[in-house]
């Protein structure tokens, strides 16, 4: 991927790759490069594809929001095209969008809308042989010793936190990553679709403590602070 910092940020003669998503959703991705981290402590090794974003719809002003085809979090991808690498079919994935700062006037040919789509790629063991995995993508967890059932798919604050949905604060969210079979939650703000960097970006076993779903936490508003306090 060409360094996107240069004010004449060109990707119309870059390769563009297409990835299909679950409803005939297609995200176009030109100058993409494809990327993978080294295995965690259970062998997983995760991967990602990042370019910029070609079917949306917006000048890349921060007074005029991107259209994208397709909200960001969890999807499903159902094929994906990228020349010189084998098809990418049937993964449960993550998607995040950001928006570099672009000179003003724009003199790039898009607006500047980056894309990453990320993914648990496979998973090995200590000699390099694969290892079947069946955790990637489950929505609920059953907790050994309290029998207690976690959805996936929500968003959680420590139990006797308060959260108020108005104001953006910070929550826990399962990310598709796992240790030891625990499932790790990562710290999220406000309504990003993706962990924060910096604290917390290590994530906590969903064992860490007791967790309530934001839903069930208590409002700010349901204990208001007395006058004079």
């Amino acid at each position: 991927m060409q360094d996107w910092n240069t004010p004449d940020h060109h990707i119309a003669d870059t390769d563009h790759g297409i990835l299909r998503f679950a409803g005939d959703v297609d995200l176009v991705l030109a100058d993409w490069e494809f990327t993978e981290n080294a295995p965690d402590a259970d062998g997983r090794v995760y991967a990602s594809v990042r370019g910029w974003l070609v079917n949306g719809t917006g000048t890349g002003k921060v007074s005029d929001r991107y259209t994208e085809p397709l909200e960001a979090g969890r999807a499903r991808l159902v094929r994906g095209e990228l020349r010189g690498r084998q098809a990418l079919t049937d993964l449960n994935v993550h998607i995040g969008y950001d928006t570099p700062v672009q000179p003003y006037p724009n003199t790039w040919d898009h607006p500047g809308c980056l894309v990453t789509v990320s993914w648990m790629d496979r998973r090995i063991d200590a000699d390099g042989h694969p290892v079947p995995e069946t955790e990637i993508g489950r929505t609920q967890w059953t907790h050994p010793d309290t029998s207690q059932v976690f959805d996936l798919t929500a968003a959680y604050v420590p139990a006797g936190k308060f959260y108020d949905p108005a104001r953006p604060s910070f929550t826990w969210q399962h990310y598709d990553h796992w240790s030891g079979g625990v499932p790790v939650l990562h710290l999220f703000h406000g309504d990003a679709s993706a962990p924060s960097r910096g604290f917390g970006s290590s994530g906590r076993l969903i064992t860490d403590g007791e967790w309530v779903k934001t839903t069930d936490a208590p409002r700010l508003t349901e204990h208001p602070i007395p006058a004079g306090s």
